[in-house]
C-alpha cells in the first residue's frame, strides 16, 4: 500500500506534504495518553469462533460460516494510531475474528515515525525484538517519516522495517495508516481541515503505496485511511447530523467530543469508527455482519450508522487504489 505525477502537482504537493506530521503522549511503551507541547509541524497520534448454525431440514446442504483466521499485528508508531491497534483486538473478537494478537511499540508524536523510530537505537532494538521471533504476520507503521515528507513518493525508513521483518519472516505483510492533521480546532471548518490531506493522499501517499508495492511484490502492502473517519465525522457535526456529539473538542469527563483535547486526539465515536476501518483494511470480514448494536456510547447506542460509515471509507481507499 506506481501511478504517473503531472509535474504540474510536484509543487503543490510539495507544500502541503511537508507540512505533515502527527501523534504525541508519552514516550513510554503502552502508557496512557497524555498532553504534549506542541511541535514545529501541523500534524501528527482473545480467541472466538463464530457460532454454528443447527441444522435445518430444508433437505439442503448446511454450511458453517467459518471463523477468519487472525493474525499477529504488530504497530509501532504514535498516538494516533495507538488506540486503534488496542482496540482492534476487541473489535476483531467481535467481527468473528479468530486468535487476533496484537503487539505495540509506542513513541509520541513526531517519534513515533518510522524514520525516528528507526534512528532512535532504543525504540529500534524494542521493535526488532518483537519482530525476531519471527511470528509476525502484519507490521502496521503510521505516516510520516520526514524523508517522506520531502520526497513525496519514497521512504527509506519504511523500506528499512520492511526489509528487517522480512529477514525475521519472509512471509510478513504490512500496512501504513494514514491519520488527520492535528490541531483540529484551528481550521476554521472541515473543509479546510480534511482539503491537504484528501489531495494528498492520492497524489503522495499512494504512490508510496505503490512504490513500495513494486519493491515488495511478494508482500501484501495495504493502506488505513482512518484519518478520513475525522474528516466525515466533523462534516456531519458541522451540519448538525451527528447526534452523539455536543462540542467537536471535549474531554472524556465532561461528555462526548469528536476529540479529546486540542492536540486532536480521538474521542469514542472517532475511535470505534476508525477501529472498523482498521478491520476491514486488515481482515477479509463483511462489515454488515458486525454486530454494531453491541458498540454504544455515553451508554446509549449509536444513532449514526458507523458501519456505512466505514465501508464508505474502505470504498474510497479502494477506489483511489484501483485508479
Amino acid at each position: 500500500m506506481t501511478s504517473t505525477r503531472k509535474p504540474a502537482t510536484r509543487l503543490f504537493v510539495a507544500f502541503f506534504v511537508a507540512v505533515l506530521f502527527f501523534g504525541c503522549g508519552s514516550s513510554e511503551v503502552r502508557s496512557p495518553l497524555e498532553q504534549e507541547t506542541r511541535p514545529k509541524s501541523l500534524i501528527p497520534e482473545a480467541s472466538t469462533v463464530m457460532p454454528q448454525s443447527q441444522p435445518q431440514e430444508t433437505g439442503l446442504s448446511n454450511t458453517v460460516k467459518e471463523p477468519v483466521k487472525g493474525q499477529k499485528v504488530l504497530y509501532i508508531g504514535h498516538s494516533f494510531g495507538r488506540p486503534f491497534a488496542q482496540k482492534l483486538s476487541l473489535f476483531a473478537e467481535m467481527a468473528g475474528v479468530d486468535n487476533h494478537i496484537q503487539e505495540i511499540v509506542f513513541r509520541g508524536g513526531e517519534n513515533g515515525s518510522p524514520q525516528a523510530l528507526w534512528e532512535n537505537t532504543e525504540a529500534r532494538l524494542e521493535i526488532q525484538n518483537v519482530l525476531d521471533n519471527g511470528d509476525i504476520d502484519l507490521l502496521v507503521m503510521i505516516c510520516c517519516s520526514d524523508n517522506f515528507k520531502e520526497s513525496r513518493e519514497t521512504d527509506w525508513a519504511s523500506q528499512n522495517w520492511i526489509d528487517y521483518a522480512l529477514s525475521a519472516n519472509p512471509d510478513t505483510d504490512f500496512a501504513l495508516a494514514l491519520p488527520w492533521v492535528d490541531y483540529p480546532s484551528e481550521y476554521e471548518n472541515n473543509e479546510a481541515f480534511s482539503g491537504r490531506m484528501i489531495a494528498a493522499h492520492e497524489s503522495a501517499w499512494h504512490p508510496l503505496i505503490d512504490n513500495l508495492r513494486e519493491l515488495y511484490s511478494g508482500s501484501e502492502i495495504r493502506s488505513i485511511f482512518h484519518g478520513k473517519a475525522a474528516f466525515d465525522l466533523r462534516e456531519l457535526f458541522e451540519s448538525d447530523s451527528l447526534p452523539e456529539v455536543s462540542e467537536m473538542t471535549l474531554k472524556k469527563k465532561q461528555g462526548q467530543g469528536l476529540f479529546t483535547d486540542y492536540k486532536g486526539h480521538a474521542g469514542q465515536i472517532l475511535l470505534d469508527l476508525g477501529t472498523l476501518v482498521w478491520l476491514g483494511s486488515i481482515y477479509d470480514v463483511d462489515l454488515d455482519n458486525f454486530p454494531a448494536d453491541e458498540l454504544k456510547i455515553g451508554g446509549e447506542p449509536y444513532v449514526t450508522d458507523l458501519i456505512a460509515m466505514a465501508q464508505e471509507i474502505l470504498d474510497y481507499d479502494n477506489l483511489i487504489d484501483a485508479g
